[in-house]
């Protein structure tokens, strides 16, 4: 095995498992050496660890994408400029400019090629990979496509140098540019031979026994396969012993068998185990090395659930479901984005939220939007989702933003004026473009993954335009790939000043009106988005949390990431909080939360602190309930709003340690 890869929803314990598994190989076999890597752009393994000691055969390795970027431009830059002075129209200047662009989505690619790099190296006997949450790992597997594109077009442009040399001289000698290819293309058979050898890659596909996690892995799976990835083993985390005494733990218990059984029918053909809930948080290296041989079959744990019915799920007035709700947005927002690290529970706190304020805003319309490549909304509501509006209720609609299907007409409107242009070429001068028009058709190809996401902000701006919601309600991706989507205006514009540039340049011969007005369009959306997202009065972000030490040092990242881009981020929620209870295992949960919300509290000191109560089973039915929970009934201005929550929430911490006490 020389690659094995954790992935799945965000929040189900990838670090965990891939961490302690790289422990696990390392202990075992102290003769080979071993390389633990992260993908995510919101890195976790160093806090996971939490500084311990890794021994002498495994090491740690946190990509960093604007390193692999600069690495990979001082190694290649000579080659990629070569090729492109012999095989395009674009001059020195030209080929500098789109050689130092920054396009969002090349921290993916920058992560595939070290990995490469490493493997052909055969420095470490195996590579454990901890993924991005699920919709950004497919895209990172689906890249050996994209980089075959890539390196077809870069042939294509020396293939009319090729050409030319032959019919001048006769015969044609490889050169470096050649080589490079040549090695490039190698590399990229031994990547694509790696990810479908069952005998040297494994991807480990990580879920909990919730429904929402088991639907986002379903699809997961399902694209693994069409992309022939080899899975074997499925790892569901944190399961419960059964508690009777406790109505909490015993619904959790009831809803985790009824979804083991449902997971042992889905995923047919598949080795499921099953990890136990740790009652203390599996951080640093000593509590890591022992969770792997907690590791049981699936099928132990049925053998659990309780003999008799299983409580009742508690009703949300019977236990607190939320203490110091937050206020009402003001109505004068037009858009709220549910921001926080994969598993925290954005997904069910922006439908909760919606439900809410399409019932407080009567007569205003309100569109729930999913910018999650790992859409979820579908399976929240148990309402399909889909790219075009869904009416939920009155008042309340819903999408699942389709990207790819924005990026693919843009590529076809390109293709079409493109194919155009080269035709009265033709025509004008009677010589033959071939390879010339078949560089410019595949440029757009080589865009790297990322593209697609830029489309998603003009499309939240048309609906903003189009006039028809008063509010968007954003369910984002996690944490490392909301801050790309919320940075990404500014790549955009530089993005957008080279390409007019060069079409500027380039106007008499090659005028391409339909693109240049679409780029035009895209540079207007960009910055009008980029206005509302700065202005508190328009917009805030809603961070969501739960009491866990990495939940914790990632929302740090977020708020501060906020500062950096002017977004206003008003509340916090922390969620999932253990209730206050008699029960042994609910008790020695709540215990190390305590601690956890003491700290957000002295570090979020500017957010409206809201805590949610664990709750289980929160289904289409309840997340009204939930909703209704979340916020009182103040609709304040965003200065008064923010008077009132700062006072609130100071007192919160005491609060719980009364409690406690």
């Amino acid at each position: 095995m020389r690659l094995l890869l954790f992935g799945g929803k965000g929040g189900v314990g990838k670090t965990t498992c891939a961490a302690a598994a790289a422990l696990h190989l390392a202990a075992k076999h102290p003769a080979r050496s071993y390389l633990l890597v992260s993908t995510d752009p919101a890195h976790s393994l160093r806090d996971c660890l939490a500084g311990g000691a890794l021994g002498q055969n495994l090491t740690l390795r946190e990509i960093d994408p604007q390193g692999s970027l600069a690495r990979f431009r001082t190694r290649h830059h000579q080659h990629l400029r070569t090729i492109a002075l012999r095989g395009t129209f674009l001059d020195e200047a030209d080929i500098a400019q789109l050689l130092d662009l920054s396009m969002p989505g090349l921290d993916e690619m920058m992560a595939l090629l070290e990995i490469v790099a490493w493997v052909k190296e055969e420095r470490y006997t195996c590579i454990v990979v901890d993924t991005a949450p699920a919709g950004h790992t497919l895209r990172l597997l689906a890249l050996p496509e994209l980089m075959r594109k890539w390196l077809l077009v870069l042939d294509t442009m020396l293939a009319k140098h090729r050409f030319m040399v032959k019919l001048f001289s006769k015969r044609y000698a490889k050169d470096a540019a050649d080589i490079y290819l040549e090695e490039m293309a190698s590399d990229l058979r031994y990547l694509w031979t790696l990810l479908h050898s069952s005998a040297q890659c494994r991807f480990v596909p990580v879920l909990l026994a919730e429904r929402l996690s088991v639907h986002v892995t379903r699809r997961m799976v399902e694209e693994l396969a069409s992309l022939q990835i080899p899975v074997r083993e499925l790892v569901v985390n944190r399961l419960l012993h059964s508690r009777p005494e406790c109505p909490l733990c015993s619904a959790r218990v009831a809803t985790q068998t009824a979804l083991i059984a449902d997971i042992q029918r889905t995923f047919p053909g598949h080795e499921p185990w099953g990890l136990p809930l740790c009652l203390e948080e599996a951080r640093g290296t000593e509590r890591l090395s022992s969770l792997w041989a907690q590791l049981r079959p699936l099928n132990a744990w049925q053998q659990l659930a309780p003999a008799s019915a299983p409580a009742p799920v508690p009703a949300l007035g019977s236990l607190a479901a939320v203490e110091n709700p937050a206020c009402l947005p003001s109505s004068s927002m037009r858009l709220l984005l549910f921001a926080g690290k994969g598993g925290v529970g954005k997904t069910t706190l922006a439908c909760a939220s919606a439900l809410r304020l399409a019932e407080e805003w009567q007569g205003k319309e309100i569109l729930l939007v999913s910018i999650d490549p790992a859409h979820s909304l579908s399976a929240c509501l148990n309402h399909q989702i889909g790219p075009d509006e869904v009416r939920l209720s009155r008042g309340l609609s819903a999408i699942e933003l389709d990207p790819e299907a924005e990026y693919a007409r843009l590529k076809q409107l390109y293709a079409d004026e493109v194919a155009g242009v080269f035709e009265r070429l033709s025509a004008q001068a009677h010589i033959h473009v071939e390879f010339d028009q078949e560089v410019i058709e595949h440029l757009m190809d080589t865009a790297p993954p990322g593209l697609d996401e830029m489309l998603a902000i003009t499309r939240i701006v048309e609906l903003l335009d189009q006039g028809r919601y008063d509010l968007f309600i954003l369910d984002t991706a996690p944490t490392g790939h909301l801050l790309r989507f919320l940075e990404m205006p500014e790549l955009i514009d530089a993005w957008l000043k080279t390409f007019f540039g060069i079409f500027l340049k380039y106007r008499q011969v090659f005028r391409l009106p339909k693109v240049t007005q679409a780029m035009v369009d895209l540079s207007k959306k960009v910055k009008q988005f980029r206005r509302v997202l700065a202005d508190p009065q328009q917009a805030a972000l809603m961070a969501v949390a739960i009491p866990t030490e990495l939940a914790y040092e990632e929302t740090r990242d977020l708020v501060a990431a906020c500062e950096r881009l002017r977004a206003s981020a008003p509340v916090l929620f922390v969620n999932m909080v253990t209730p206050e209870s008699s029960c042994p295992t609910c008790s020695a949960l709540r215990r190390g939360e305590l601690l956890l919300l003491e700290r957000y509290q002295e570090t979020f000191r500017e957010q409206s602190l809201t805590i949610v109560y664990r709750q289980e089973s929160v289904e289409r039915e309840r997340l009204g309930s939930l909703g209704r929970s979340l916020y009182d009934g103040l609709n304040l201005s965003p200065h008064d709003q923010h008077l009132i929550e700062h006072h609130d929430k100071r007192s919160i911490v005491c609060k719980q340690k009364q409690k406690q006490h």
